[in-house]
């Protein structure tokens, strides 16, 4: 299991819910970004289409999340060996 799962098995559910909200709204920015840059309109696109950029972008940023907490860990590592840990 990945260490985003991981950590949100082990949140409360209230942290899950915000977690999960932050990550909707940022991905729905994205494809709004997106959409202006290859000048195109929520129109041009079904639910189904649009819900399935969504989700691209939601696993995107969930990748991103997870490469933030392994590099914190990573680096957190490093000082700890660096410091004689």
């Amino acid at each position: 299991m990945s260490v985003l799962a991981e950590l949100l098995k082990k949140a409360p559910q209230s942290v899950k819910d915000k977690y999960k909200i932050k990550i909707r709204e940022k991905a729905i920015e994205r494809v709004k970004t997106n959409l202006v840059k290859h000048n195109k309109t929520i129109d041009d696109y079904s639910d189904d289409e649009m819900e399935a950029l969504i989700q691209k972008e939601e696993g995107g940023l969930n990748e991103d999340v997870k490469k933030g907490i392994l590099t914190t860990l990573l680096v957190a590592a490093g000082i700890e060996i660096v410091a004689g840990g």
